[in-house]
Parts: C-alpha cells; sequence; structure tokens
C-alpha cells in the first residue's frame, strides 16, 4: 500500500469513482469543491465516470450535477456513454426467477428488490418517507412468487448473515454475491457484473488502457477495479480490506477525499 501515489508508466486518463460513501458526502450531498474539480477534469481532457451498484435512475440527481463522461452502473452490469450502451451483463428472466423462488424460501428475508429495464421491483411495500429510498423511487410492489417478465441487472435481499447468501449461489453457478459493508444487504448478479468488467468495458471503448484508469471507492464491490486499475485508491472511510488492496488512500468521504486526490495527481 502506497499511501503517496502508485508510478504508472502512462499519464492517467480516465477517472473511475465510486458513489456512495466515497465520491458523495454521508449526507449524499457533492460539495462545490469538488464540483468544481470535476469540471477542471473535462476541461483538461480527462475523463469521468460513475462506478455504482445503484440503477441509473437512483443516480440521476448525481449525474445532472456532475455529468460524467460515462456511468457503469447496477455495479458493472450497465456501462453507458452518452446515450450508447457499450456493455450489458443482465440475469436472464428464467435464472432470476429460480433465484427469487430461493430466496423467498430463505428464513429471515427481509426486502427484496429487482433491478430491470422494466423498473425497480420491491416484494413488499416502501414507505416512501422513509430516509433512503428517495432515489430509488418509483419502486413498484410485486409478489415475487408468481415471478418477473424480464431480464434482471441485479436482485438486492436483506438477509441476516452471509452464510446464508452465500449459501444460495449452490445452485447458481452463473451468479455471484456480494455484500455491503455494515449492513445486512447483499447484492446478487451474473458473474460478468463486477465493477472491474464494467471498467474493463468502458476503457475498450474508449481505446484508454487500463494503466491510465484511476479508480476509486470504498467497499467490497470495488475491490477488484482498485486492485486491477493502473492506480486504485480507497477514501479512508472505506473498508480494510479495500484499503489494504489500494495503491493510495485519499481522505474521507466527507472531506472531499477524492476531489483531493485528483487535484494533486491529475491537475
Amino acid at each position: 500500500m502506497n499511501n503517496t501515489g502508485k508510478e504508472t508508466k502512462k499519464p492517467l486518463r480516465l477517472i473511475v469513482m465510486d458513489l456512495d460513501n466515497s465520491l458523495l458526502r454521508r449526507d449524499k450531498s457533492i460539495s462545490a469543491y469538488t464540483q468544481s474539480i470535476l469540471d477542471q477534469c473535462r476541461t483538461n481532457g480527462l475523463c469521468t465516470a460513475f462506478a455504482t451498484a445503484r440503477s441509473e435512475s437512483s443516480s440521476k440527481r448525481f449525474i445532472d450535477w456532475i455529468q460524467p463522461d460515462a456511468m457503469i452502473s447496477n455495479g458493472g452490469a450497465l456501462v453507458r456513454v452518452g446515450d450508447r450502451i457499450v456493455y450489458r451483463a443482465t440475469m436472464s428472466r428464467e435464472i432470476t426467477n429460480r433465484l427469487l423462488q430461493a430466496l423467498l424460501q430463505t428464513p429471515g428475508i427481509g426486502y427484496v428488490t429487482v433491478d430491470t429495464d422494466e423498473g425497480y421491483f420491491v416484494n413488499q411495500l416502501v414507505e416512501e418517507s422513509t430516509p433512503g429510498w428517495s432515489d430509488y423511487l418509483p419502486a413498484y410492489p410485486r409478489d415475487f412468487a408468481h415471478g418477473l417478465d424480464c431480464d434482471a441487472y441485479k436482485v438486492s435481499v436483506q438477509l441476516p448473515d452471509e452464510d446464508g447468501a452465500r449459501a444460495i449461489l449452490s445452485g447458481f453457478p452463473m451468479i455471484d454475491v456480494i455484500p455491503f459493508y455494515g449492513e445486512n444487504w447483499y447484492r446478487y448478479a451474473a458473474k460478468g457484473a463486477d465493477k472491474w468488467d464494467g471498467v474493463k468495458a468502458l476503457a475498450a471503448h474508449l481505446a484508454i488502457d487500463r494503466e491510465a484508469v484511476v479508480a476509486f471507492g470504498d467497499d467490497y464491490s470495488d475491490l477488484e477495479m482498485i486492485k486491477q486499475c493502473g492506480v486504485g485508491v480507497a477514501v479512508a472511510n472505506g473498508i480494510s480490506e479495500v484499503k489494504m488492496a489500494a495503491d493510495a488512500i485519499c481522505a474521507d468521504c466527507d472531506e472531499d477525499g477524492i476531489a483531493h486526490w485528483i487535484e494533486v495527481h491529475c491537475l
């Protein structure tokens, strides 16, 4: 781990940023300073991209604020540059419905949510005034016992423990699960729908070598892109696994750590 940054053979050209607890402050805001730094990136010819477990719709207000050059959403299952989709990795309708049936039989299950092109579906009514749900509305209640008629980017589930979450995979060799640190939420998605897969697809589309990519993150879903990109930077509030894998550590998300690192190392 190198807190001063890694020397790369090529200048950094693509900046990939996780959103929650990384680029965003804990209150889900983006400071004027951070916005100005990312504006300077555009002026200096640097490409910027969000890489988030959120769907495109739940990221809309942040996209409107920053206007990144590219969007890696649904944990890497969908990559868009402008209006063009350059990568898409979904679970088929059949696999999604089999997974939902298995999850519904799991003891202690809570919310089950499914991100699709048809909308955001949830297994029970959502209290829309509850903090944390606002970015995910509209959420359509659906009895998953009757299945869905579409493919899915991801299925996110509240489960009591990680062992139970991983036990589901025994019948689904084509799916991976990633936990969210400090929460009892788990994300199921097709293999090939990792953030690093999304970064690879984006870099190839832009004709940018991975050594010229810097990635910022804090959680398990960021781990592979932190390891594999030319420079991987963990925010100070990130989990220990990400910080140990990173080439550098920037300041806490509430201290605009990503923007400060970019200003020093990229601008």
